[in-house]
């Protein structure tokens, strides 16, 4: 008995299980702090009177009063600059206006002189009853369509709200006179083709045959006569507006930039004869 109480309190006992990693509590991490977005300094040292105060105060106010006054000042020549580029487009179109205006000008000049001619022919014809001869018309040189690009880019960007209220008024005068001019060259147009549609019934083969009138019944030709003098009135209003679309561009380029000074340059522009 007393010997296996002592092999019992003296047997070596095994190690102990050490516990395992799933059973072991994880460290704790400490949380990040999160980075501020404003490096906000706090003052080296608290102001010990109202004047300390005050002129703490001042001192932020004028850093802000600077802050914003640079902000503007680059604004301000960022919108300068935005500006010239937009007037340096228009004056691109202005020049570009002018000379498509002035190409239609001379093209309406020729067609009413060629369409006079023609009148008096056939009225000496009428009147003498002679065979009419065969109409002899210059060719029409190539033209170009009267356009604004620039401009119409700046109303889409919102630029042109840079613009004075008068600069504004007068392109939109001239982007309305544009519209109204192409309407009227449509006139002029149809009445030409028209007239041309009648010639061709007298003509032997097209494009280039001879014209022969002879089998014309006065009735035929009085028609004839209509229809050039239609013409002629649609060619004369349309030359007209191109007169006044002459006077405002020039008048702009020369750098008037009042809408009254103008219209009247517009107005002064028409020849006697076309009021």
């Amino acid at each position: 008995m007393r010997d296996t109480l002592f092999a019992t309190k003296f047997m070596p006992q095994p190690d102990p299980v050490p516990p395992t990693p799933e059973n072991s509590p994880e460290p704790l991490s400490t949380p990040e702090e999160p980075t501020p977005m404003l490096d906000v300094h706090p003052a080296h040292h608290a102001a010990n009177s109202w004047r300390d105060f005050f002129v703490h105060i001042a001192t932020i106010v004028l850093g802000l009063i600077i802050a914003v006054g640079l902000e503007q000042t680059v604004e301000y020549f960022h919108h300068r600059h935005q500006l010239h580029d937009v007037r340096q487009g228009i004056l691109a179109d202005a020049n570009l206006y002018l000379r498509d205006v002035d190409e239609l000008r001379l093209l309406n000049r020729q067609r009413i002189e060629d369409l006079n001619t023609r009148i008096q022919q056939l009225q000496v014809a009428l009147s003498h009853h002679q065979q009419l001869v065969s109409p002899i018309y210059r060719p029409t040189p190539p033209t170009s369509t009267v356009r604004l690009g620039n401009f119409s880019a700046a109303k889409a960007s919102a630029l042109v709200q840079l613009l004075s209220e008068d600069e504004i008024t007068i392109l939109g005068d001239a982007e309305v006179g544009v519209a109204k001019s192409e309407a009227l060259k449509e006139l002029a147009q149809e009445a030409t083709r028209k007239r041309v549609a009648f010639e061709q019934r007298f003509q032997t083969s097209y494009p280039d045959g001879p014209f022969d009138f002879a089998a014309a019944t006065p009735v035929q030709l009085n028609e004839y006569l209509g229809l050039l003098i239609e013409e002629r009135v649609r060619r004369a209003e349309y030359l007209a507006y191109l007169d006044e679309m002459h006077g405002g561009a020039t008048a702009f380029l020369k750098g008037q930039r009042d809408i009254e000074q103008i219209r009247n340059a517009e107005e002064d522009s028409v020849s006697p004869s076309q009021h």
